[in-house]
């Protein structure tokens, strides 16, 4: 029996640029959808239906990411522990640690929490997740983009995100968002290098969950930015 027509080559190409710009859109809308979380979480309805649908489109695209992935590890950069990935998580480990220490340092605060309350481990899943996100997810999606495009855009949104989320201040607080927005995608960039450097996210989550738990460790109920 004889096959049917091969494809016209407009066709398979059509077929590609859908196939490639898939994720790019994926990776888009999920970072759209957490600043707009981020931007409405803290305030009252109707307006918070708004964070909900945030949510709700980032839910949605990192859920259509499963279709073309081989594993959720894959999705979210969690590879093997192989000899860079281990060598980075301690370069991890170690400038999250200096990280923390420099932001106590400038805030006025000891050189390290003297004990570890409740929030602490909220504080620690917070920073897990924004890394398995925006250095995991994004990071990995805009890699059809090369690898320095794919650094400096999951920075960006992270950046993007972390600024949205500092929008509405309690009255009376000055947000330097300069610095928040200038400090934010310098470390993500870091962060993002080793991601490409290793393969894997852990040295970024590494370094990220270390400096919250430093950070927050002694913090005895969440900050306005976590509960509102």
């Amino acid at each position: 029996m004889a096959d049917g027509p091969a494809p016209s080559p407009a066709i398979t190409r059509s077929a590609h640029l859908r196939s490639e710009s898939r994720p790019v859109f994926e990776a888009t809308a999920a970072s759209a959808g957490m600043v707009l979380f981020a931007l409405f979480a803290h305030t009252a309805q109707p307006l918070f239906l708004l964070a909900f649908a945030g949510l709700i489109l980032t839910t949605l695209a990192i859920s259509g990411s499963f279709r073309s992935t081989v594993s959720l590890g894959n999705l979210f950069g969690l590879t093997g522990l192989s000899r860079p990935v281990v060598w980075w998580s301690i370069v991890g480990f170690v400038a999250g640690a200096g990280l923390a220490i420099l932001f106590r340092l400038t805030s006025d605060r000891p050189l390290l929490p003297s004990g570890f309350e409740q929030f602490v481990l909220v504080a620690a899943a917070i920073g897990a997740a924004e890394e398995l996100l925006y250095r995991g997810y994004v990071q990995g999606r805009l890699s059809r983009l090369g690898w320095p495009a794919a650094v400096i855009l999951a920075a960006l949104a992270h950046t993007a995100y972390k600024t949205a989320l500092f929008a509405f201040p309690p009255e009376g607080l000055v947000i330097q968002y300069s610095t928040l927005a200038l400090w934010t995608v310098s470390v993500g960039t870091a962060f993002g290098l080793t991601r490409h450097l290793c393969g894997s996210v852990l040295p970024a989550l590494t370094a990220h969950v270390l400096f919250d738990i430093l950070v927050y460790g002694d913090w005895g109920q969440a900050p306005w930015w976590v509960w509102g």
